[in-house]
Formats: structure tokens, C-alpha cells, sequence
């Protein structure tokens, strides 16, 4: 909007969608997304429809099948920047499946409002964490003891025998789990924030957290925080989401979904969630670094001490994250100039961290394509 429309909150968008009354009928139709309180398209659609112009309407051309083909569940009308932006969605959709439910279902914590008398803001030895959607980070389940996350939330425990009394038998705790943020906007530096949830710590409903009617292996858990926390499926999500990170947009988006003899047996896989395990590890190693033992990583006992001994911003694990994001890119054919254009969405993360650190990630990209011979 951008106060073009003065009387309506400038958080509302609107698109302009460009029909003309033909007697043959047409799935096709034009859209302009986007469009800034500078933008003279109106002006413009409306002068070239005056002077009778073979081509008078602007924008993006679409049409319903493709619709349905990038918005499988809600049909609705993605926003596209631009031509190149429409291209690389396409052209991202073409390499995998939605992501299912079957493969890995979600659900939310407990209602803060239904379940209010149960929750302390003390710890006891008979009391069990809750997670808070302020608490966790990007493979960060210790992220409430930051500076500026303590400022913002108080922290949540409850009784173990009162937990136990509300969840369901599919939803029990003693296992790690996957955790993402409910509450996110898709123009900050990320919009999807996951992490492993420790064994014997639950959470509240501005998280989602996974079932496990069956046991899930905890090699598929890391595999899709691997996914779920690359900018590259954050460019895929952020077409769904507006304020919250729901189910509905969450199964939108086209992923790879391997079991765990697949991403035991495929290099890129495995390079994926060790490296996952590491980041996940160095934030929270009491709950964590037995991932760094686990039978197909083959890490020594020196390499772990060495690891672990590190400093959380040691520039060892942002190489390791950035590796995530470039194999996660290489595993839906992204060539080079499609990575620029992807990570021209992130202005928040140019913004803050500057146009060196964007040019950084993009040879480090183009670099990683070169020794791995993708392209």
C-alpha cells in the first residue's frame, strides 16, 4: 500500500489484476504486485487503453493452472517482484514435492489461556521447561538466554504430572523434537526460525512442535531443520506467510523428503545435517552434543572437545551454516544469478549486516558451484 490508499494501513498490499472482456474464454490474465506510491501504472494502463494499444496492460502474465501448480492447497495468487522472481519459483517448484503431512506433521504447544493455572514462572526438579517462541533462534534452543530475548519474555515451567495430563499420546515429550516460531513476518532477516527441542521439555501454542505417532529418526529431524532453516526455503515461505508461520503455508512449499537410509546414503544429505548438528551442538552442548556422536558422522572424541571448545561466534560454524545454505541451494538446481535474485528478498539481512556481507554469500556461492561442479 505505502499510503497510496491514505484511509487503509499501510501493512495491507495490493495487487492489480488486468482483464479484458474477450468472448473466447481465458484462464490467462496479467497481475502487478507491489506497486509503491511512485508507481504511474494506473496512469499508464489507463493512457495506453485510450490510445488503443495492442498491449496496454502491465505486469506479470499468469494463468489458473499455474496458480494451482505454486499454491496446491489455498489456490491463491503468489507475489511476485518481478518476471525473474516468477521464473525462479517456478522454476524451484519443478524440483521437488510439497512438503506432506505424512512426512512430518506439526502441531502447536499448549494454549497459554486453557492451561493457565498450570504454568510457574519458577523452576522446581518436578518442573519441565516450556518453550516460548522469544526462547528458541535458528538452531539455538538456549536462545532465552540472550540479553535482549530475556527482556522479552518471562520464562515458563510446568509440572511434569500436569503436562502429562493434557497431551495426547502422539504428543508426548521424551524425545527431541522439531520447534519452529508460529509469530514471524516475511520481510525480517528470516521467517522461519527452527531448532531440536531437548528431550523432557515441551513448549506453549506460538511454537509448532512434531508428533511422533512413531518415532521419528533423529537423522530425518536434522535433515529438515537443515531445510527448514536455509534461505533458501525462507524464499519459498515468505510467498505464504503474512504474520504467522501456519501448517497451511508450511505444506505450500516444495522440499526434498528423504527417510533416513537416503540421507544416509546420499553425500549431500549427510553433509546437511552434520553440519546441523554442529550449529545445533555449540548453542546448547548439555542438551546436544551427543549429536556429535552419533554412528554415521564419525566424529573423533578430539574433534568433538575441539568443537565444542570453541567460541559460539567462531567464524568455523557461520562456514558451516553458509555451506548449509549453498548445498541446500545446489539441491534445487539454483544456478548463480538465481541465488542473486533469491537473496534480493532479504533486505532486512542486507540492511544489517550490509551490501559485503550479500556479495560474500554470492561468491561464496558461485564458488562452491565451481569445486563441486554442479553447473
Amino acid at each position: 500500500n505505502k499510503k497510496r490508499f491514505e484511509d487503509v494501513h499501510s501493512s495491507f498490499k495490493f495487487a492489480i489484476f488486468q482483464l479484458s472482456n474477450n468472448k473466447t474464454p481465458t484462464s490467462n490474465f496479467k497481475a502487478k504486485f507491489m506497486i509503491q506510491s511512485g508507481d504511474n501504472i494506473l496512469k499508464e494502463i489507463t493512457r495506453d487503453l485510450k490510445d488503443i494499444k495492442e498491449n496496454p496492460y502491465k505486469g506479470i502474465e499468469l494463468n489458473i493452472d499455474q496458480i494451482k501448480k505454486l499454491s496446491p492447497i489455498q489456490e491463491s495468487i503468489i507475489e511476485f517482484k518481478d518476471n525473474k522472481e516468477f521464473s525462479l519459483i517456478n522454476k524451484m517448484f519443478s524440483q521437488f514435492s510439497v512438503l506432506s503431512e505424512e512426512y512430518i506433521d506439526f502441531g502447536v504447544g499448549l494454549n497459554l489461556t486453557n492451561y493457565k493455572a498450570l504454568y510457574k514462572e519458577y523452576n522446581n526438579k518436578n518442573f519441565i521447561f516450556l518453550y516460548q517462541g522469544a526462547n528458541i533462534h535458528q538452531f539455538n534452543s538456549r536462545f532465552f538466554e540472550d540479553k535482549g530475548a530475556k527482556e522479552s519474555s518471562k520464562l515458563l515451567w510446568i509440572d511434569k504430572e500436569g503436562l502429562e495430563k493434557v497431551l495426547t499420546e502422539d504428543n508426548e515429550h521424551p524425545n527431541e523434537r522439531i520447534i519452529y516460531r508460529k509469530i514471524a513476518r516475511n520481510t525480517g532477516e528470516r521467517t522461519m526460525i527452527s531448532t531440536l527441542c531437548p528431550k523432557n521439555f515441551y513448549c506453549i501454542e506460538l511454537l509448532y512442535i512434531n508428533y511422533e505417532k512413531t518415532s521419528i529418526s533423529i537423522y530425518k529431524k536434522l535433515f529438515i531443520i537443515s531445510i527448514f532453516n536455509s534461505s533458501v526455503f525462507d524464499f519459498l515461505l515468505r510467498r505464504f506467510v503474512d504474520s504467522n508461520v501456519l501448517k497451511s503455508c508450511l505444506y505450500q512449499c516444495p522440499m526434498p523428503q528423504p527417510e533416513e537410509k537416503d540421507i544416509l546414503a546420499n553425500p549431500l544429505y549427510l553433509a546437511l545435517i552434520k553440519n546441523t548438528s554442529l550449529l545445533i551442538a555449540k548453542n546448547d552442548p548439555l542438551n546436544f552434543s551427543n549429536l556429535l556422536y552419533l554412528k554415521h558422522f564419525e566424529f573423533s572424541k578430539e574433534k568433538v572437545n575441539k568443537i565444542l571448545n570453541l567460541n559460539v561466534e567462531d567464524e568455523f560454524f557461520k562456514e558451516k551454516e553458509n555451506e548449509n545454505n549453498f548445498i541446500v541451494a545446489s539441491l534445487y538446481a539454483l544456478a548463480k544469478e538465481d541465488f542473486v535474485i533469491l537473496l534480493s528478498d532479504f533486505k532486512a539481512v542486507k540492511n544489517k549486516k550490509g551490501e559485503d556481507y550479500i556479495l560474500s554469500l554470492i561468491k561464496g556461492y558461485e564458488n562452491y558451484l565451481l569445486n563441486n561442479k554442479s553447473f
